[in-house]
């Protein structure tokens, strides 16, 4: 729980730094992940506006505030993949000379995937924890203290372009109560970022998250329509 007043110093210093969900959920290619024009902070940004570049943490790329709680929202392509274990033609890896299937080909294909996979959960997590220190070393110290009764939350929504099967799993775990399969997306995502909530220090005073969240593109757009 977080007791600094975080959106009166949004709203009086960062203004400038609003963008639309669209805006701050494209990646490099200009492709958005999220189409929609509610506005967020961009937080990249105000990040950058604190720090050389040769300094700077990594950071999410949204913030927002809700119910008097504080948002930090990052988005990742990458994770939805055009040839999946249960959909690839291995016929696709035959070999020209040999005229046979290349195992060999295959097996360096999913290690490389899956190593991708692995690189953009390492990201996350990374993000996850500079932007937290950001907020706590550099933005908090500089912010009023939040004189509401109600303390703020701190919380993290990771937004991903899933698998079709991946999404689908993860719905029908948690209709279940189970967890999804190991090898699924969004359930690695959660456990890498399992130990970022709800810790405290031997005065008892609670730091990092206070929630975290891994939701599919359509879980997020169905939340925004709630919100709205």
């Amino acid at each position: 729980m977080t007791i600094k007043n975080l959106s009166q110093f949004a709203t009086a210093n960062w203004e400038e730094y609003k963008t639309s969900i669209t805006v701050a959920s494209s990646s490099r290619s200009g492709a958005a992940l999220v189409e929609n024009e509610s506005e967020v902070y961009n937080f990249d940004e105000i990040c950058k506006s604190f720090f050389e570049s040769s300094d700077r943490p990594s950071s999410t790329d949204g913030l927002n505030f809700e119910k008097n709680n504080i948002h930090l929202i990052e988005f990742k392509s990458g994770f939805k993949q055009k040839i999946t274990k249960d959909t690839f033609n291995d016929s696709l890896g035959k070999c020209k000379i040999a005229g046979i299937i290349c195992d060999d080909y295959w097996n360096l294909f999913w290690e490389n995937q899956d190593r991708k996979i692995k690189e953009l959960i390492e990201s996350i997590r990374l993000k996850a924890i500079e932007s937290y220190l950001f907020l706590e070393k550099k933005v908090f110290p500089i912010c009023d203290d939040n004189e509401n009764e109600r303390q703020s939350k701190l919380i993290l929504t990771v937004v991903v372009d899933e698998d079709g099967v991946d999404g689908i799993e993860d719905i029908l775990a948690g209709l279940s109560e189970k967890e999804p399969q190991t090898n699924n997306s969004l359930n690695s995502i959660r456990q890498s970022l399992k130990r970022l909530t709800n810790k405290k220090d031997s005065l008892g005073n609670t730091y990092l998250y206070d929630e975290i969240e891994v939701l599919t593109v359509k879980d997020f757009e169905n939340k925004l329509n709630l919100v709205t």
